[in-house]
């Protein structure tokens, strides 16, 4: 009876044992949740919309939205919306803005999203539900040209309705929104645009940028350049001058449309810039003070204040005496100079004027006109509106021929002529009649050669300077050509003879030597030598002739080969 009772109560026991597990797993209800859909309010904005149907058993951690621009969205991808800990059944939303469309997905504009609920035990998700974003669209831009500060007004499809949804650029500069609706944005034209284009004056894209999309509104919309001032007020001819304003053209090409007056005398554009347009002070410009007037597309605006011409400075001449016909240096400051168009500057010594070439803004070279009379002379330099005269006068020299060494010499021999000359320049000098070429080493002398075809004997030497013959006082002599004697009197064919005489040309072109009929090698030459080789073929006893300038010297004594 007992062992009855005993396992009769085992079996009831462990019967409660189950049927308390199975009560406790039926109350052990998991959560559901269900997203419902998303609404598309702009290009960044969108409602997302969820559903709790069942918070579950255990206490909810958080709950939300997770969404993105890919369908793959769980825990570890897409942005999270947490709503929080405070779920309850039933439907709940979410506003999401500041969409960014990724660059990858530029041509997929579906937005996904899938609502979430996560407990202690883990995390359950909704469907995956999805919307396509609105695309803004541009009908118009209007006006479509303007300056800085301008409202501009772009028309079309947006969706939006707050500045924060949209930036707009002008050539990349951002614009100031002022209005945002669903169908238009009005925005401020920017200061420092800088045109970049080549093709057409002073153009810009105007560019519209939502949900980090980028809209074309117009390729084309010109930026209207205003001037307000320059700088600086002075300076010399040559001066670069700034033009400053807003949204000034920044390109070399096709801005024809664009001038620039000093006065009444147009400047040259050297540069384009959005800070300003650098012109250069016209070396032609003959006035002092002159207003800067700028011509934009046939409207002028002169500028505030005129700009003063400041003279340019002359510190010093070098030499400052000369020849007619010879150079000197004129140093100073500013002189106005252009390499590719020249100088604009006159030089007059006296009131003669001088020929001019121009090394540098410091530097001038100025010629003595060759027909100038001897005298001192006043230097003046002008340029622009200003004459400077020098603080030194110029000595115009009378040429002269003084004296000549050596006073005799034979065909080639070097003659110094002494006088003064325009240093560096050529002469015609003359020996007689004949006339040769000769280059002054210096002012004070002349080195010449007795040219070929003078006769043996006393000639006179004249020096062409311009319209005048100098002549030198005294006589040359010209001497012939003469053997005096050889030596060794024999030798073998190779052996050396040195022949002695005076006249000789101390130049192997105009002089050959022959052992009778056979010609030979010369070594060396000077007026008074000649040092030969014996030539091969020759036997027994022959004449040397020096063959001088076409004049052939016969020895008077033999040379004897020998074997």
């Amino acid at each position: 009876m007992k062992t009855y009772s005993l396992r009769t109560s085992l079996l009831l026991l462990l019967f409660s044992f189950f049927l308390l597990q199975g009560c406790e797993e039926e109350e052990e209800v998991h959560p559901e949740i269900q997203t419902m859909e998303i609404t598309a309010l702009s290009p960044s904005t969108a409602t997302l919309k969820g559903n709790v149907i069942t918070k579950g058993k255990f206490p909810v951690l958080d709950y939300g939205f997770v969404y993105g621009f890919s369908p793959d969205l769980n825990e570890a991808n897409g942005t999270k919306a947490s709503l929080g800990k405070d779920a309850q059944p039933g439907i709940y939303t979410e506003d999401v803005s500041a969409l960014s469309i990724p660059n990858n997905y530029y041509y997929n504009r579906t937005l996904y999203a899938r609502a979430y609920l996560r407990n202690e035990k883990g995390t359950v998700f909704g469907q995956v539900a999805s919307v396509m974003l609105p695309s803004p669209s541009v009908q118009s831009i209007i006006p479509s040209s303007g300056k800085a500060g301008d409202r501009i007004t772009i028309n079309g499809t947006f969706f939006a309705s707050s500045p924060n949804e949209v930036e707009v650029t002008f050539g990349g500069v951002t614009a100031r929104v002022v209005e945002v609706t669903p169908s238009k944005i009005v925005v401020e034209v920017p200061a420092g645009i800088t045109s970049n284009s080549y093709y057409s004056y002073n153009q810009v894209q105007v560019v519209l940028r939502m949900a980090n999309e980028n809209h074309n509104v117009t390729s084309d919309f010109r930026i209207t350049p205003t001037v307000s001032d320059f700088s600086p007020k002075s300076g010399p001819l040559g001066t670069t001058i700034t033009i400053s304003g807003e949204n000034l053209p920044s390109s070399y090409y096709y801005n024809s449309s664009i001038s620039v007056l000093i006065g009444q005398t147009a400047a040259s554009i050297s540069s384009y810039s959005s800070n300003g347009i650098q012109v250069v002070v016209p070396n032609s410009i003959s006035v002092e003070r002159a207003a800067i007037s700028v011509i934009i597309d046939g409207v002028t605006t002169i500028l505030p204040g005129e700009f003063t011409v400041t003279p340019h400075t002359v510190t010093s001449i070098s030499p400052a005496s000369g020849l007619p016909g010879s150079s000197f240096s004129i140093y100073g400051s500013n002189f106005p100079y252009n390499y590719y168009y020249g100088s604009h500057i006159t030089v007059k010594i006296g009131e003669t004027i001088a020929s001019v070439y121009q090394n540098s803004t410091g530097e001038l070279t100025a010629s003595i006109p060759p027909n100038m009379q001897p005298g001192s002379y006043a230097v003046k330099v002008t340029a622009g509106p200003h004459t400077v005269e020098a603080p030194q006068q110029y000595q115009v020299l009378a040429p002269a021929v003084t004296s000549f060494a050596p006073t005799s010499g034979g065909i080639g021999k070097e003659v110094v002529i002494s006088g003064t000359f325009v240093s560096g320049a050529y002469y015609t000098v003359y020996f007689g009649s004949v006339q040769t070429s000769a280059y002054s080493s210096s002012s004070t002398s002349l080195p010449v050669h007795v040219p070929g075809g003078v006769d043996a004997g006393s000639v006179k030497i004249k020096v062409q300077h311009g319209d005048t013959m100098l002549e030198a006082p005294g006589n040359f002599t010209v001497l012939a050509p003469s053997i005096a004697s050889f030596t060794p009197s024999s030798g073998v064919a190779g052996s050396e003879v040195v022949i002695t005489g005076s006249g000789f040309t101390p130049h192997t072109y105009y002089t050959a030597v022959k052992f009778g009929t056979i010609a030979t090698s010369i070594l060396s030459i000077t007026e008074n030598t000649i040092r030969v080789v014996v030539p091969s073929g020759v036997t027994g006893a022959v004449k040397i002739n020096v063959i001088h300038n076409g004049q052939t010297i016969i020895s008077n004594d033999n040379f004897t080969v020998t074997n």
